[in-house]
This record gives structure tokens, C-alpha cells and sequence, in this order.
């Protein structure tokens, strides 16, 4: 499974000016019919830009159609449920073991994420971020372009 970093996902739906858009947009139309999905975090990080950038009765709507999507799963960590305190014990161990390899609440909740449902690969605009602190194949969408031409 491909896991799509939120910023990706933030240029698709709101960011359309940015000079990546064309880049995002080729991206998200051709790995359609691979599997791919984003995390539960990082949709709700999107769901924050969005509700910041217009309405937040539009991120309502974008969470709700991510969750019956049938082409973009939602991406949940593993997690301990024997007990609450063994579910944040374990939630807070797994977070805090990326954010002492230097990565920021959000991009250690993608990679723990990513990791615990074996993605392959994790596309984003911030590659730096996660470059020697993850086993995911870290590419932006202009790298996985370029890796996965179009069959004509």
C-alpha cells in the first residue's frame, strides 16, 4: 500500500495555486486502482487545513468521504487494546520512539502509522522529513512519477 503524507492530500483539495498541484494531481489520478490510503492523523491534519482554509462544514464532508472512499483507505496504527492505560502506554512508546529519532508529533503518528499497516512506501512533499527514520520508501509524488510511468 502506498500511505499519502497529509500535505499531498492538502495540495489536491485545497492548495490548487501551489506550483506542485500539477505534480500532486498527475500523482493522485495515475495510482488510482493501486491500494493506497492515508493515516487516520493525517487526515485529520487535512481536515484541519481544510476547515481553516474555507469552511468547516467542508472538512466534515472531506473526513466523511474518505471514510466510505473506495478508492483510498484510512490508515489505522496497531494498538494495544487490553487496557486504557496499556493503549496509551503503548500509543505514547510508539510515537515517542520516532520523536526522539527527530520527527514532529505529526510525521512520528504518519510513520507509526505507515509502518504498523506495512505500507511500502510513504509519498510526500516533505521527503527530509523522514529520511533515515523510516524502512517506508519515502518519495515526493514528482519521484513516483517518475519511478511508476504510465502505460500507454
Amino acid at each position: 500500500m502506498i500511505a499519502i503524507d497529509a500535505d499531498v492530500l492538502a495540495i489536491y483539495h485545497i492548495f490548487k495555486r501551489d506550483t506542485r498541484f500539477s505534480a500532486t494531481l498527475s500523482f493522485i489520478q495515475q495510482s488510482r486502482g493501486r491500494e493506497r490510503g492515508v493515516s487516520i492523523f493525517g487526515l485529520l491534519e487535512l481536515c484541519g487545513l481544510m476547515a481553516t482554509a474555507q469552511r468547516p462544514e467542508n472538512a466534515r464532508l472531506l473526513f466523511t468521504a474518505y471514510l466510505s472512499a473506495s478508492d483510498m483507505t484510512v490508515i489505522y496504527p496497531q494498538i494495544d487494546l487490553g487496557s486504557v492505560e496499556r493503549f496509551w502506554a503503548y500509543q505514547n512508546a510508539e510515537l515517542l520512539k520516532r520523536i526522539l529519532m527527530g520527527v514532529r508529533l505529526g510525521d512520528a503518528a504518519t510513520i507509526w502509522t505507515a509502518e504498523s499497516a506495512n505500507c511500502e512506501s510513504l509519498v510526500t512533499w516533505n521527503v527530509k522529513h523522514y529520511q533515515g527514520k523510516t524502512s517506508l520508501l519515502t518519495q515526493t509524488p514528482s519521484q513516483w512519477l517518475e519511478s511508476n510511468p504510465q502505460v500507454v
